[in-house]
């Protein structure tokens, strides 16, 4: 009795080395970037989420509409994993053929309804920032040596006094902000030795204002990261409690750590963005 073999399907191969992000400088910052992640669609339907860089096996054939979305780390947070909702698909048609491997480099945009409260880098005169309640010597100093973010270009890099204990940099009052789980993300890069600190200034209509911290960092080990802090949910409870005409401060904060206490913690900062739908 002859036993029957059933071919195996030979699958096509999508190459995707990494992400690159378009922007209007003056509108909405630089092109940095931390996309880690490719989720893609074939026809619409999801295929999954796959770690840059990668190969994706594909065993359907001949031409294929192909999606790919921009994946980031939610928070900092190696194993929460998001669809960036903030940026544009990579959308192409692809011919899959036996044994093909097809490189795809994907450039994505700002979403055109994205708007940008918040928009700082320390290379212009302006800034959304301020210290709060600062003593002699206290200062952000911008710094556009091998410290810098890009070389050339300013980052921004705090100094304690030796009477501070902690460092709040505070932004601007933001008001209007999205309540109800709508998208809202701070982008930042950052460097650090030590931890620092995250959160919101509360300022209701009435009563009094309330500090909210969101996320402590760890020591960067001397390395620009870039941090996607998603806020919509601190805000949007904090709007249901206190009304729409709440108002937020970003604030970062670093302290003094040792016995005695030193000013030893290295932070620097740059391309600070706030923005929502």
């Amino acid at each position: 009795m002859a036993c029957s073999v059933e071919k195996s399907t030979i699958p096509s191969y999508i190459y995707v080395k990494e992400f690159k992000l378009n922007t209007n400088l003056l509108t909405q910052g630089d092109t940095t970037q931390d996309i880690v992640d490719v989720w893609l669609f074939q026809n619409n339907e999801f295929k999954g989420s796959f770690g840059l860089p990668t190969y994706i096996p594909i065993t359907e054939k001949d031409k294929h509409n192909i999606k790919l979305r921009a994946g980031v780390k939610r928070s900092g947070q190696d194993d929460q994993r998001l669809q960036y909702p903030m940026f544009t698909d990579y959308d192409t048609i692809l011919p899959l053929n036996n044994l093909g491997s097809d490189t795809i480099s994907p450039v994505v945009s700002y979403l055109p309804n994205c708007k940008f409260p918040l928009l700082q880098d320390f290379d212009g005169n302006s800034s959304f920032f301020t210290i709060y309640n600062p003593k002699k010597g206290d200062s952000i100093a911008k710094i556009n040596d091998l410290d810098a973010w890009k070389i050339n270009n300013n980052s921004a890099k705090f100094i304690l006094a030796d009477s501070t204990y902690q460092l709040f940099y505070n932004s601007k009052e933001l008001s209007n902000l999205p309540a109800n789980a709508i998208s809202l993300y701070l982008e930042v890069d950052y460097k650090c030795n030590d931890q620092f600190f995250i959160g919101l200034f509360v300022t209701p209509l009435v009563g009094d204002i309330k500090r909210y911290p969101v996320l402590t960092t760890n020591s960067t080990n001397g390395k620009w990261k870039k941090l996607y802090l998603d806020l919509a949910t601190e805000v949007g409870s904090e709007i249901a409690k206190t009304g729409t005409g709440t108002t937020f401060q970003i604030f970062f904060m670093v302290q003094k750590s040792g016995d005695p206490l030193v000013d030893n913690t290295h932070l620097f900062i740059d391309n600070v963005k706030l923005l929502h739908f």
